[in-house]
């Protein structure tokens, strides 16, 4: 029996099955009648982009996030976050909520230890708490802001790209955005996923159509930042706008747009400058397309500060 026993932990943390919400299209209404979301009772999501974020009404200080690929109904879960309020700090419940979470996202527990060390983040780095604990997930990991700790799951790009559904490939009807996603950005020190303080980027939206193929005339890009400041969440538009348009010369922070069939490759050039008492989680694109066949069509995506 004690033999049995030892063995006990490594067979509730194994991924027995590929239950769960990560890279799934899992619905919205799917979420809040799952069992996580029953106990926890969860709001109504608030939807914005690719983005839904559901109050937990059980606690009152967290906030269950989930991101798509983009915007369609039928887009795959690329990322799952529990929020914890920083203002209400638990860490014996951060843990096993999040353990909830993990559950929910992937069937299974890949990370059960003390979340502690989360909290001494300062808002730079970020903590990794268990790394490909199954083909499709990428990592587990934490990080902070003023207003919260998130502790993330995200999806293996590689496994998203590998098991995506076959291209839509109608060529009649009207002119549709099918995917965006940001692929990288590019600063002088290397390439990532996120935006890092502090250093101008140049970062590619990629945007995918479906229905009837046509090109892009006209590319109206404007910006939304996300930051936390005096422990207060602050959302901004900001009033500047970048415009591309086919044939003229882009100056060197202009934006670029290159297409080959559905697939637009939006390159822009970022950067979020460093204010004291500030910390700013997400940078908002919001591209507005404009085709030749008279159909406008917007994306809206985050992208994650680091």
């Amino acid at each position: 029996m004690p033999r049995l026993l030892s063995f006990l932990p490594a067979l509730l943390l194994a991924p027995a099955s590929a239950a769960g919400w990560l890279a799934t299209s899992v619905s919205p209404a799917q979420i809040q009648q799952s069992g996580f979301c029953q106990q926890q009772r969860c709001a109504a999501p608030d939807a914005y982009g690719r983005t839904w974020d559901y109050d937990l009404r059980a606690t009152g200080s967290h906030v269950l996030r989930v991101q798509r690929e983009s915007s369609d109904p039928a887009s795959r879960v690329t990322s799952v976050s529990l929020l914890s309020a920083n203002e209400a700090v638990n860490g014996e419940l951060d843990r096993r909520l999040f353990g909830d979470v993990q559950r929910a996202s992937l069937g299974f527990v890949s990370n059960a230890g003390r979340l502690e060390p989360c909290y001494a983040l300062d808002g730079s780095t970020y903590r990794v708490l268990s790394t490909a604990p199954d083909d499709r997930t990428a990592q587990l990991y934490c990080d902070w802001d003023e207003a919260y700790t998130r502790f993330v799951i995200e999806a293996d790009r590689t496994y998203l790209t590998r098991t995506a559904p076959a291209p839509v490939t109608i060529s009649s009807g009207p002119t549709k955005l099918n995917t965006w996603t940001f692929t990288a950005c590019t600063s002088g020190s290397g390439t990532n996923s996120y935006l890092s303080m502090g250093e101008a980027a140049r970062c590619t939206l990629r945007v995918t159509t479906k229905g009837e193929q046509s090109p892009v005339v006209k590319a109206e890009l404007q910006y939304e930042i996300e930051y936390v400041q005096n422990g207060q969440y602050v959302k901004t538009l900001l009033p500047e706008k970048e415009l591309w348009l086919p044939g003229r010369a882009p100056g060197p922070l202009d934006p670029r747009l290159t297409q080959q069939g559905r697939v637009i490759d939006l390159n822009v050039s970022l950067a979020v400058k460093k204010v004291p008492g500030r910390t700013v989680t997400s940078l908002n694109t919001i591209a507005r397309l404009t085709f030749a066949n008279g159909a406008v069509k917007t994306a809206y995506e985050p992208l994650l500060v680091r």
